[in-house]
């Protein structure tokens, strides 16, 4: 899949910018502040319908204006070419996506169309924070593979929601009416043990991918791996129908405690990805570097498994990655990333490049100032 060209209108600091885009690596620099990450936050716009970065719509409309519009035409790996464009106002709210002119039946079938696989510093949470951290990496993994997936975790947050607010109310009145909380468990149960059944088969099969890139970034001397923690008693559950009756009985026993803390304490939204390095736990143990290491390993990996999955060639975002990693690794994950399909890197230090990528046809360099974009010849 290649991103031919892509027009910002009103977005952040970017008042109208237009840039024709080669298919391999497409580097911008510029100093801080001057709109770099703004040009990956649209390309993520028209692929996964938001911003990687910003909490919500708003915070990308450009200081003093009603709204954003964004263009851009995207071809897929078979050559067929598509023109997606998003609009969103400040006041009254309302946000327009379009296919070729027209609306998709809903923003979430979008998802996975367009494969794309961002790394930038926000995503650093998900070897030093929590699982919460770990949960959304493998939900816009498998989001973006299988809209089946996406699917049963949207059902699964709303009744996750629905019945946390029906023991919140239970708490509070000193009773909780088994009518009202029923649907939403059984809704819970049936969503929630697909969700883990998925993420167990997806870890399991993930580890190779994780194991193979760390090892193109340091050839040797470490191993990580990879382990899926369920957030209920699935023992040895192998199919859907043990996933669920683990995920009831798991409830059964904890309704008590569930009513008396008024919250669902067993689940998917409980789950965690377990990451090492040597055996060691890589939130107490690992070194800067090496959580960078992770990290990147981790990315490719999710690009080579989407492209794989998806028999489409994923676009990949690096917005400011090379802090923190010595030179040999920088000049690895360059290589890396030159004999991949189309992507796009942030930087303010363009000396980072020398050397490793000749720029031409397929690789160009942008020079991006207070919100302007023009490529350096």
């Amino acid at each position: 899949m290649m991103l031919s060209r892509i027009r910002l209108r009103n977005f952040r600091n970017h008042d109208a910018t237009a840039i024709e885009f080669a298919g391999g690596i497409n580097a911008f620099l510029g100093d801080n502040g001057q709109g770099k990450t703004s040009i990956l936050e649209a390309v993520s716009y028209l692929s996964l319908t938001k911003s990687f970065y910003a909490a919500g719509d708003a915070e990308v409309i450009g200081a003093g204006r009603d709204g954003f519009e964004l263009e851009g035409h995207i071809a897929s790996d078979a050559g067929i070419e598509q023109r997606v464009a998003v609009a969103c106002r400040r006041m009254p709210p309302e946000k327009r996506f379009l296919l070729n002119g027209a609306p998709p039946e809903t923003l979430a079938s979008v998802i996975g169309r367009f494969p794309l696989v961002v790394l930038s510093p926000e995503n650093g949470a998900i070897t030093f924070g929590g699982p919460g951290e770990r949960r959304k990496f493998l939900d816009m993994t498998l989001s973006q593979v299988s809209q089946a997936y996406l699917g049963d975790i949207l059902e699964y947050r709303k009744a996750l929601r629905q019945r946390n607010r029906v023991l919140a109310d239970g708490r509070l009145r000193g009773q909780c009416p088994p009518g009202l909380l029923e649907p939403w468990t059984e809704s819970l149960i049936a969503h929630g043990s697909t969700v883990a059944r998925r993420r167990a088969e997806f870890v399991h099969e993930f580890r190779e991918y994780v194991e193979r890139s760390y090892r193109s970034v340091i050839p040797e001397g470490e191993q990580p791996q990879v382990s899926y923690v369920c957030g209920f008693a699935a023992g040895d559950a192998a199919d859907a129908s043990a996933y669920a009756g683990r995920l009831a009985a798991d409830l059964e026993a904890r309704s008590a405690e569930e009513r008396r803390r008024g919250l669902t304490l067993a689940g998917p939204h409980r789950d965690d990805l377990r990451l090492s390095i040597n055996g060691l736990d890589v939130q107490r143990f690992a070194s800067q570097g090496q959580h960078k290491t992770l990290l990147v390993a981790l990315k490719l990996a999710e690009y080579t498994y989407m492209k794989e999955r998806r028999g489409e060639t994923p676009m990949l975002l690096l917005d400011d990655v090379f802090s923190e990693l010595d030179r040999s690794r920088v000049r690895r994950i360059l290589s890396l990333a030159a004999e991949l399909g189309q992507v796009m890197i942030t930087t303010t230090e363009g000396s980072v490049f020398d050397g490793t990528i000749p720029w031409g046809e397929r690789h160009r360099r942008f020079i991006v100032e207070r919100g302007t974009c023009r490529q350096e010849t």
